[in-house]
């Protein structure tokens, strides 16, 4: 979106309008893995964090894939369809997924077969998505729908640019650039969406219990804004010197005329106003931490 159209307010009323109603995007490439035999539901039970026993047809629920040491291996989606179980994660994992999907299974009757593609339709979201057929998943921090067709006439449609910024103020970390293979689940809040704290045993989680019962993970996703470079990688320093965090993700905020990111803050630091460097120590800018969602 191009300087011109955020100076002249265009954009701000384009923003709050997605807000308040909704919009809708292409969801582009996905990996998807189908997952079928008769011991599938209660294998996938074992190896996901949140209780599959509760998938009802036409819903998904957000579950994680985890290590043994309660690392992130994948966040995905599942949901029911016919008589399999579909996984859908970020695209370019098939790979790793149906490795991690696939170590557990001994004597268990499950097959996996890949299923990932490159256009998997639309994601609507909000108001305008009432109603709509289509697979109920909360992708973007509300209640939405995944559809094959094109959304009707009057739901907007989110560039690039304001996807990357509905996610980050909305807390929605992404894969390879908020969230890796060395992340746990509570430094990135998924334990709030993707985990069933009173389900059975699974793998990793030991680890997440132990999180939940101490209360603290050494650092934690914040959103972040202020005025500084749209860079991710940017240091957060306290005003006394104190290394507070990393800059993960940013974006313009169309509205407020601000840099907006997702950043992991040290949690032993009471500080909410940051300086912001670079790898030199240089100071590039001044931020705030606030709240999740960040709508003003």
């Amino acid at each position: 979106m191009s300087e011109d159209v955020v100076a002249d307010g265009r954009a701000a009323l384009r923003w709050k309008e997605i807000l308040q109603r909704g919009g809708a995007y292409a969801l582009g490439a996905r990996t998807r893995i189908r997952v079928t035999g008769a011991d599938c539901l209660r294998y996938l039970n074992g190896q996901l964090s949140n209780d599959a026993q509760k998938l009802k047809s036409g819903a998904a629920l957000q579950a994680l894939l985890l290590t043994a040491k309660g690392k992130l291996n994948a966040v995905v989606h599942v949901w029911l369809e016919d008589d399999a179980v579909i996984v859908d994660a970020d695209p370019g994992r098939s790979e790793d997924l149906e490795a991690r999907l696939s170590r557990y299974i001994v004597a268990d009757d499950v097959e996996l077969l890949d299923e990932s593609t490159e256009a998997a339709g639309w994601h609507v979201f909000g108001a305008v998505s009432e109603g709509l057929p289509g697979l109920k998943i909360n992708r973007v921090g509300e209640p939405g729908v995944d559809t094959t067709t094109k959304p009707p006439s009057g739901v907007i449609l989110l560039s690039p640019e304001e996807y990357e910024l509905l996610r980050i103020t909305r807390g929605v970390p992404a894969w390879g650039s908020d969230l890796d293979e060395n992340t746990l689940p509570h430094e990135a809040r998924l334990e709030e969406s993707a985990v069933d704290f009173h389900k059975g045993c699974y793998v990793g989680q030991e680890t997440v219990s132990r999180l939940q019962s101490v209360g603290r993970a050494n650092r934690r996703l914040c959103t972040i804004l202020g005025d500084f470079p749209l860079r991710p990688g940017l240091k957060l320093t306290t005003e006394g010197g104190d290394n507070a965090g990393t800059i993960t993700s940013a974006a313009l905020h169309f509205e407020l005329a601000k840099t907006v990111a997702l950043a992991y803050v040290q949690t032993r630091l009471a500080d909410s106003s940051y300086l912001v460097t670079d790898e030199s120590g240089a100071t590039l800018g001044h931020a705030q931490r606030h709240e999740f969602p960040l709508h003003d």
